[in-house]
């Protein structure tokens, strides 16, 4: 899932799921990062929310709240 919806953001998720995935990747757009928490909690276990910041930054929320030291985040 991601938020908030823009053109550029749009775009960049289109293409990350059909480039890098051989079947592809469901993305669904979120009006507010409140709407993709909430989501993350009905979705599966492999549901991974990205929140565009501007144009040049984004976070990735995960369901679980374990924290990752920065190596593994890097490998991963």
């Amino acid at each position: 899932g991601f938020g908030i919806p823009t053109a550029l953001a749009q775009e960049i998720m289109k293409k990350v799921a059909f480039d890098n995935f051989e079947d592809g990747l469901l993305t669904e757009e979120y009006l507010s990062e409140e709407e993709l928490e909430e989501a993350s909690f009905l979705k599966p276990s492999n549901f991974v929310g990205v929140v565009f910041k501007d144009s040049m930054s984004y976070q990735l929320r995960f369901h679980d709240s374990i924290a990752m030291s920065s190596i593994y985040t890097e490998s991963r």
